[in-house]
């Protein structure tokens, strides 16, 4: 759940929440996370928040942006 004080940046408690759904599955290996569009209406937050979140979640190697296709999970190196 967001919390909305300022002890810590919104976009890093909205990585960490779609950080724990790709280790739990949720969003399985070589499948898209939402979209930034749909990661600001679910979140409530703004598009540079949204945007924020999967630029820090692609420098963590946790998912690549595809151009025009979208963001999809890289597999963890066991999987691969």
């Amino acid at each position: 759940m967001i919390n909305w004080e300022p002890e810590r940046p919104i976009w890093e408690q909205v990585a960490e929440i779609i950080q724990r759904r790709i280790e739990d599955g949720t969003y399985p290996p070589r499948t898209p996370i939402p979209s930034v569009e749909r990661l600001q209406q679910e979140f409530e937050v703004g598009r540079n928040t949204a945007r924020h979140v999967v630029k820090h979640l692609a420098d963590e190697g946790f998912v690549r942006p595809v151009p025009s296709l979208g963001t999809f999970v890289l597999p963890r190196a066991d999987e691969e």
